[in-house]
């Protein structure tokens, strides 16, 4: 569905609209200027983690790769056929 066709149906859904759909509209728009829940699967943990290794690569203190490096390595290391 095109963005013009969603359009179109929000408008007519509008008109025709009874109390329980518009105060349902409201919610959501209540909703989106909210906080999104984390759907993540990540533990907290596991967050902290990696908020620490990327401001450790942020202040340039990690080795970073390359996508030949990578690549490389794989072909080295590991068999890796291209």
């Amino acid at each position: 569905m095109t963005i013009t066709q969603r359009i179109n149906r929000i408008q007519a859904l509008l008109k025709t609209a009874d109390v329980q759909l518009l105060a349902k509209i409201e919610l959501l728009l209540e909703k989106e200027g909210e906080v999104q829940e984390d759907n993540s699967v990540l533990t907290e943990a596991q967050k902290r983690e990696l908020d620490e290794r990327r401001e450790q690569h942020l202040k340039g203190e990690s080795k970073s790769y390359s996508w030949q490096e990578i690549k490389q390595e794989l072909i080295d290391e590991h068999g890796l056929q291209t």
